[in-house]
């Protein structure tokens, strides 16, 4: 008889035992944030116009401005490239520990309930302490979908998107998607893998890619056209893994985007820095705008799986011409005070007809010197900011005040601002203050 060593085989362990912990309002000193049409301007503990259960042009405006706040963000400890972490938050001990992390996730769903915000955004190294080992990994994506799950059935708070983070490792220094290193290239693949189905598992309505390392730094060092096929064949195998799980959800792409390249009016670099130097870092990365972004989908038939996020402004048009927008990111360059871009921007998400299933991202970064009731005045000020806008936007288009004067154009650049002696009309005085001075201007 043959002796089997039993041992050979593996032996199922004790099933992990559940346990609940007593839960812990991060946010008990500030109270939830609610719609009151006759609070004060200075009142930053009420939404003026935000209320999320009113229907406007046949939808809430809950579901036209899908609002979701982005955990990166969340996490940021004050720290720049000029100062030292300033932060201190009480359920942040800044260990890479998985414990800090189920803290972290629990606080942003308390901030997301205070806030009346029901959706998030994340990327995979938010969620996950960092680890060379795919079993570890595996273990660690676990325990935070158990966490995930548990916190949203308690707040009814969505995960909007989660993207895999193919930047911030050294081994993505020279670009994942279009590395030249197998090993590195195999490694972002399987990154890409495993955060698509923890993203299926975790109910995610969308699956972000941020190409952000993807560029050259000599064009004499780098084979460009065989780069691009590498980038066009990782994103293909991405889709159609996608399919193979039959998991249905919106493929989302975020070309590079330097925030500290604009301003409120688009056109202002750092003082410290030439223009012609961040112009050329730009262009050196191969979805640089929108519009490298839409060619490459578009030459490589990708663009029936995936549509593009885009700051507000002159990208988000080019996104919308094509039919290829799919959420829009806000962050702290944007002025919450431009009703004018604002609106424009709610209007063309209006005109579309349905909302867009990225929704709004809030990428809003706390005050080095601010406290948590300040950050949650951040996100006030720019929620009520978007729902002013949105209200606008549909009288504007109820009203088809824009529409008619587009209509009367002339067919020659600078509309009836070109022609002698033309005026608007007596209906001019029917537009908005607010964008009166910029009639014939649609751009930044």
């Amino acid at each position: 008889m043959t002796n089997v060593k039993m041992s050979s085989y593996s032996q199922p362990g004790a099933k992990r035992q559940k346990l609940r912990t007593e839960h812990v309002d991060y946010f008990q000193a500030i109270d939830k944030i609610q719609y009151n049409n006759m609070a004060a301007a200075s009142d930053t503990a009420s939404y003026r116009y935000y209320n999320s259960a009113e229907r406007i042009h046949s939808k809430t405006m809950e579901e036209w401005l899908k609002y979701s706040v982005s955990f990166s963000e969340f996490r940021n400890n004050g720290s720049d490239a000029h100062g030292r972490p300033t932060l201190s938050r009480q359920w942040d001990d800044n260990t890479d520990s998985v414990e800090n992390h189920k803290r972290c996730v629990k606080a942003l769903f308390d901030f997301c309930v205070k806030t009346g915000i029901k959706y998030w955004t994340a990327f995979d190294s938010d969620l996950i302490p960092h680890s060379d080992n795919i079993e570890e990994n595996k273990t660690y994506f676990d325990e935070m979908v158990e966490c995930v799950q548990e916190c949203s059935q308690r707040s009814h708070v969505k995960l909007l998107w989660i993207a895999p983070d193919l930047h911030s490792h050294p081994r993505y220094t020279s670009g994942a998607f279009t590395s030249n290193d197998a090993a590195t290239f195999a490694h972002a693949a399987t990154q890409i893998k495993r955060c698509l189905e923890m993203s299926q598992r975790m109910n995610a309505e969308c699956f972000l890619l941020w190409p952000y390392r993807e560029g050259y730094d000599n064009v004499y060092h780098a084979d460009v056209g065989r780069e691009i096929k590498l980038f066009a064949k990782l994103m293909k195998i991405t889709a159609e893994y996608k399919d193979r799980l039959n998991y249905r959800c919106q493929l989302l792409m975020m070309p590079y985007y330097n925030s500290n390249m604009h301003t409120n009016d688009g056109c202002t670099y750092h003082s410290w820095q030439h223009r012609q130097w961040r112009e050329t870092e730009m262009i050196n990365m191969y979805m640089w705008d929108v519009t490298s972004c839409l060619y490459f989908l578009k030459h490589y038939n990708l663009d029936r799986y995936y549509k593009v996020c885009s700051p507000p402004g002159h990208h988000m048009y080019m996104a919308n011409v094509y039919n290829m927008l799919g959420g829009v990111f806000v962050t702290n360059a944007v002025d919450q005070c431009d009703s004018r871009r604002l609106t424009l921007m709610m209007k063309l998400i209006v005109e579309q007809g349905t909302p867009l299933p990225g929704g709004i991202n809030l990428k809003l970064s706390p005050r080095r010197d601010g406290d948590l009731r300040d950050y949650v005045t951040t996100y006030v000020k720019y929620v009520d900011a978007m729902a002013r806008a949105l209200r606008f936007a549909c009288s504007l288009i109820s009203e088809q005040i824009l529409s008619k004067h587009l209509q009367e154009e002339p067919g020659v650049p600078g509309g009836c601002a070109a022609l002698p002696g033309r005026t608007l009309g007596a209906d001019a005085t029917a537009v908005p203050g607010y964008l009166r001075p910029n009639l014939m201007k649609t751009g930044n």
